[in-house]
């Protein structure tokens, strides 16, 4: 006989009602979308500034808005009432509120979950806090953003709680999206600022790897998981999110091949060629900055997207990616 955090959360009962926080942001648009195309699940979204909701998602007979501040629960908690299963997938991205949003809030709606007859939390992590093996990297913690080491923290004191609740964490890479009506993330916005100088840039080599992401891929496995069955999942289950690891040659002569222009001999970008970039272009780097600077081999030994779950993959290369965040 399963327990109660292995049953599956399809079944005859019918449609879940399914928290999804941070569903005005990048990934969270993509999520709610998803949810609403592929699933009759009816959808609690708790978002500080309704506004910003597209306005088929506002609308639908389907989704409950909560206007409220994510982390200040006991305003809203009244308001939730059963929820089958919720994405924890609002952020902040650094100063005092970050422990407050990202730790403090995913824990305590975690717990209410728990506490009422929930079944299953996924929350969002992010690759930077666990190593290629997935165990979680003390760099992290040591040398991270205030964003970085409470996403740290959080994989850590939720992971307390798989007793009562199944849990999955997912662990993003670099994601791509927005652009399309939707906002940017991060890692588009900075591609956008590297386009004027990507005749520069296509000049340099670098021996590093990494894996990119994009956030409608991320939205087709997290709904998938909200009603498979968890048992082929490893423990603890964090899933690292992203295509096959790409060296940064690899990808910077896909970049500047989307725009048309074409490698030519390249210079090793050495520790000592690096440093007098940093200087020439008078560019602030963090700790963790330094770390990933020495730390060159972003990649992980298992990432997880569309295809191992048997769905299609909306953006299986740069030239994909890069087209739908609008890059010209």
């Amino acid at each position: 006989m399963k327990s109660k955090t292995d049953r599956n959360l399809t079944g005859p009962a019918g449609p879940k009602r399914i928290l999804v926080t941070g569903a005005s942001g990048c990934v969270g648009q993509y999520l709610v979308e998803e949810l609403l195309a592929e699933t009759p699940h009816r959808l609690v979204l708790v978002v500080r500034t309704p506004g910003k909701l597209p306005a088929e998602v506002a609308s639908s007979p389907r989704v409950e808005v909560i206007e409220a501040d994510v982390a200040d629960i006991e305003a809203y908690r009244g308001r939730l009432g059963h929820i089958d299963l919720a994405f924890l997938v609002a952020a902040c991205w650094g100063g005092p509120e970050a422990y407050r949003v990202n730790v403090d809030a995913n824990l305590a709606l975690t717990r209410h979950l728990a506490d009422n007859g929930g079944e299953r939390v996924l929350y969002f992590a992010t690759g930077s806090v666990i190593d290629a093996d997935g165990r979680m990297l003390p760099a992290a913690h040591e040398l991270g953003s205030d964003y970085i080491r409470s996403k740290y923290r959080l994989v850590e004191e939720i992971e307390k709680l798989r007793e009562r609740i199944a849990i999955v964490g997912l662990f993003p890479t670099l994601i791509l999206g927005g652009g399309d009506g939707k906002p940017k993330s991060h890692f588009a916005n900075l591609l956008h600022e590297a386009r004027p100088w990507a005749w520069l840039a296509r000049f340099l080599r670098a021996d590093a790897r990494f894996h990119f992401v994009h956030a409608k891929d991320i939205a087709r496995v997290a709904r998938h998981l909200a009603d498979a069955p968890l048992d082929g999942l490893p423990e603890p289950r964090r899933l690292v999110l992203g295509n096959p690891a790409i060296t940064v040659n690899a990808f910077l002569a896909q970049f500047v091949g989307y725009l048309g222009m074409r490698m030519p001999f390249g210079i090793p970008l050495k520790d000592w060629l690096a440093e007098g970039v940093i200087k020439l272009f008078r560019i602030e780097l963090s700790p963790w900055d330094r770390y990933c600077m020495q730390h060159r081999d972003l990649s992980y030994a298992r990432v997880y997207g569309p295809a191992d779950f048997g769905l299609p993959v909306h953006c299986p290369d740069v030239a994909t990616g890069l087209a739908g965040i609008g890059l010209r």
